[in-house]
């Protein structure tokens, strides 16, 4: 058994342009997800690393198998809509006066559907209820080891529903999937460097030479 998710390697979180922090804020709830499940007795949908050992599946790798899914359950991250908040005027928190370049601030809304994916509809139930109850419980390790303003609050359980997308084989109708929809808020910040200020060197030479007409001195500023 094998997903394909995108190598997830922790960058700078203003300057850099790829850092991508609703991708980081999924990849932060699933390690939450996770460490919930391997916290669990054997035998109690107990995750673990290896993808032959593990009692659960926890991916944002979509869609998944039918094969997987009959050797265990699944649970599958889904990012929904994102919006800015626009918190202050033109979102502007600082200008450095050396070098001009603009710093800004803004808080995202957004949510994640964690869909749990079963071959019963009860034991599928079962996994949203500990899903959404212990993120309700728990939000306070999410704010601090996440990059969430808010998470936790907001926390729907769905009824339940074919998988759809998420299956490889839509026409299984074997499978159901009880959603659970949380709700977050992250900060966000970003520079915008000023281009006209980002030579690494300007040399500055000022020479001063006799006026032959008004027999004063004449400054002549060369900038290289």
């Amino acid at each position: 058994m094998s997903t394909t998710s995108p190598k997830y390697i922790p960058v700078e979180r203003v300057r850099d342009p790829m850092f991508d922090p609703l991708y980081h804020a999924n990849r932060v709830l699933i390690g939450f997800l996770q460490g919930l499940f391997k916290s669990l007795p054997e035998g109690r949908y107990t995750w673990s690393e290896d993808p032959e050992q593990t009692e659960i599946l926890i991916t944002d790798a979509a869609p998944i198998t039918s094969e997987v899914l009959t050797a265990r359950p699944c649970i599958v991250t889904v990012r929904g809509q994102s919006q800015y908040a626009n918190i202050t005027m033109n979102s502007m928190d600082y200008v450095d006066p050396r070098t001009q370049t603009r710093g800004f601030r803004d808080v995202i809304s957004s949510s994640i559907t964690i869909n749990c994916i079963s071959r019963n509809g009860v034991e599928a139930s079962r996994l949203a209820w500990f899903v959404g109850s212990y993120i309700k419980a728990l939000r306070h390790l999410l704010h601090r080891e996440g990059p969430f303003v808010r998470i936790g609050h907001d926390v729907a359980i769905m009824g339940e529903m074919p998988p759809g997308a998420l299956l490889q084989d839509p026409s299984d109708v074997g499978a159901v999937n009880v959603p659970v929809i949380v709700q977050f808020v992250i900060a966000h910040r970003w520079e915008v460097v000023e281009p006209a200020l980002t030579a690494n060197e300007i040399r500055v030479n000022i020479d001063e030479t006799p006026n032959n007409d008004e027999d004063d001195p004449q400054r002549q500023i060369i900038i290289e």
